[in-house]
């Protein structure tokens, strides 16, 4: 497969917008079997969780990006994300 150039990760960008988390991360899980999950929501910034996914075949990493709205008046809170933005990049192999 051939690494994806910077016209093609500007085009999955826009395709992913339009999804929700859970069908963004299974189109891109399915796009590349030499893809992998790298982390599940982690905390990378306050506030974010993150969640990457390597598309290794195609020369891309994914960060899919949520905030999560829980109230903390509480003992349990129940999870809710809002999925709020995607970062497409370049892996370091792609030169593209």
């Amino acid at each position: 497969m051939a690494f994806l150039n910077e016209t093609e990760r500007g085009a999955l960008l826009e395709e992913l917008q339009g999804m929700k988390f859970g069908r963004a991360k299974h189109k891109l899980l399915r796009m590349d079997p030499a893809g992998r999950l790298a982390y599940y929501r982690n905390v990378q910034q306050a506030g974010e969780w993150h969640t990457k996914i390597v598309l290794a075949g195609l020369g891309t990493a994914v960060t899919l990006v949520e905030v999560n709205h829980a109230g903390n008046d509480q003992a349990r809170n129940p999870q809710r994300f809002e999925f709020d933005r995607i970062i497409v990049e370049p892996t370091p192999e792609n030169r593209s």
